[in-house]
């Protein structure tokens, strides 16, 4: 059933924000069934999908370190399990929800572009993916370590860091490469137009409630938008529009608020 269930499919989607997707086999396998893939431009993606070829790579935006410090924290101590820990750190990734439409409309509204993609992935899949090619590979970086290996042996040992890095990294610092950038604060950032009272249902969701106490207030983000809608549009603006106590969080949550459509970097 697994093997055949793709067969159903015109379009393949994994728009994966969170820190646990790494390589990711499944944009493999669609492209190896001939269906065109809309996925986040993300860590291992960006190495299976190639954008407008196979499908298209959604721009995903993060926080930046170091306003991911108390989520490390609380899980290093225990009083984040791993599941909310991930699930905590991907509210402050952003997938580009306008670019994913565009994306999803253009493979909807043309056959022969669902096609041509479907197919370059299934090429691709069988040249660099299959067994025979992945193996082949394996053994052939196995053999370069080898070779350091023995260019080594009579080298003096590495000398030991000189700063012993903490159990629990940032991960806004630990996985900076994942997304296709972080929130720098002289991005500008503008209202999209949604309705103010979309917010409200956005906090009630399951997807978000969990993790209310790391994100800004609503009164915080009626203020963010208030903000943004009188001509402060720059992201340090915006926060340190705030008390120092809590422009971190509002910081880190102006992309709280792009991921759910609120706002977007201009």
């Amino acid at each position: 059933m697994r093997a055949t269930i793709w067969n159903a499919a015109d379009i393949f989607t994994s728009l994966a924000d969170n820190i646990q997707e790494t390589f990711g086999l499944t944009p493999i396998e669609a492209m190896a069934a001939g269906l065109p893939a809309v996925v986040s431009d993300w860590d291992g993606y960006r190495d299976t999908v190639r954008h407008g070829i196979d499908g298209f790579r959604i721009p995903t935006l993060m926080a930046p370190a170091p306003y991911g410090g108390d989520l490390a924290l609380q899980h290093g101590s225990g009083g984040l399990n791993y599941d909310h820990y991930i699930g905590r750190t991907a509210q402050f990734v952003a997938v580009d929800i306008e670019a994913c439409a565009d994306a999803y409309a253009a493979l909807a509204n043309d056959a022969e572009l669902r096609g041509t993609m479907g197919e370059a992935g299934r090429q691709r899949a069988r040249s660099d993916y299959d067994w025979s090619v992945v193996i082949a590979a394996y053994q052939e970086f196995w053999g370069k370590l080898g070779a350091i290996r023995n260019a080594a042996k009579n080298s003096p040992p590495p000398a030991p860091p000189e700063v012993v890095r903490p159990a629990r990294p940032d991960p806004f610092r630990a996985f900076a490469d994942y997304p296709s950038k972080s929130l720098a604060p002289t991005d500008r950032l503008v209202l999209t137009g949604a309705e103010r009272e979309w917010l409200k249902i956005v906090r009630q969701s399951p997807l978000v409630s969990y993790a209310e106490e790391v994100l800004p207030t609503e009164a915080e983000c009626e203020q963010i938008v208030d903000l943004i809608a009188r001509g402060t549009e720059i992201a340090i603006d915006i926060a340190n529009a705030f008390p120092t106590s809590r422009q971190g969080i509002v910081f880190r949550g102006l992309v709280w608020l792009a991921k759910f459509g609120l706002i977007r970097v201009a």
